[in-house]
């Protein structure tokens, strides 16, 4: 992406950008051929396009690959310019995702910012971060709040590979993006219509799945006004309303729009572009 965009005072949730981009990566049987699908998104916060994304997922058999890229644009980009990459790479179990390694960098208010997670057998994750918590006014998350747990972009598949089973959205996947430990909580709202939109390739019918966000651990002590506060405690978020749809006949269900609301508007996110390659030789890079 060439766009540089930001939020003010605290960069948008990784769950909420990263989240939303990888979402399609589980909802329909890993192909034995390699799929490799490009998504393009925009969001709309108050009405004004503030901020692009560009999700790459490749899915073969038992293998998964998400890249996303995300920075700020228009007047808020100016102001607060942020911009993020994030990869997740890893296996599909029966019994849902196994991450094997997870990257992240940017820049938040000119700073940069770093994240690996890397997974052991056992269920432990290896952490290297910058810049380091006590840094962020912040404590560590502890250990052993770590195990088991997902990066933003794997919690997304792992839940949604869930649905293949009939469990549809309900499920609560345990996060931790590196600096802070939290659950996702995702409730099943059932089949909805999405309306036309000249700013989405989409709509028609569509799943409403509705996050919520459960902090645990790893917060900054001093509470700062995040961009998708209105209000009350400092940890409160409003629930994330994402519908999830096929675009084309033969492809997997994707991601079509997302809302949700900020201390400057109501926030929505289109699909504005979907394009799928086939790839007869190729499984997902795995880490370094």
């Amino acid at each position: 992406m060439t766009h540089r965009t930001t939020l003010p005072t605290k960069r948008p949730s990784a769950a909420l950008v990263a989240g939303l981009c990888a979402a399609f990566a589980g909802l329909f049987p890993l192909p034995a051929q390699a799929q490799r699908w490009q998504l393009d998104y925009r969001v709309h916060v108050g009405g004004v396009a503030v901020l692009d994304a560009r999700a790459e997922l490749t899915l073969t058999e038992g293998r998964y690959s998400v890249q996303v890229n995300a920075a700020t644009d228009g007047f808020l980009g100016r102001l607060f310019p942020w911009e993020t990459q994030s990869q997740s790479v890893g296996t599909v179990r029966t019994d849902g995702v196994a991450p094997i390694r997870h990257t992240q960098t940017g820049v938040l208010r000119g700073s940069p910012r770093t994240v690996t997670l890397d997974y052991g057998p056992n269920g432990r994750v290896r952490t290297q971060v910058s810049p380091p918590p006590e840094e962020e006014d912040r404590d560590p998350v502890p250990e052993e709040l770590t195990r088991q747990s997902r990066d933003p972009l794997s919690g997304v598949v792992d839940m949604l590979l869930a649905g293949l089973h009939g469990e549809g959205c309900q499920r609560t996947v345990p996060i931790y993006d590196g600096r802070r430990r939290y659950d996702m909580i995702f409730t099943d709202r059932g089949m909805t219509m999405v309306g036309a939109s000249r700013h989405s390739v989409f709509s028609g019918a569509a799943r409403q799945c509705r996050v919520s966000h459960k902090p645990i651990a790893g917060y900054e002590r001093t509470p700062r006004q995040p961009f998708w506060q209105r209000g009350g405690g400092r940890e409160e978020r409003p629930p994330v309303d994402l519908w999830i749809a096929q675009v084309e006949g033969a492809g997997p269900p994707l991601p079509v729009r997302l809302e949700t609301d900020s201390g400057f508007g109501g926030v929505v996110v289109h699909l504005t572009a979907a394009r799928k390659t086939d790839q007869t030789a190729e499984r997902p890079a795995g880490p370094p």
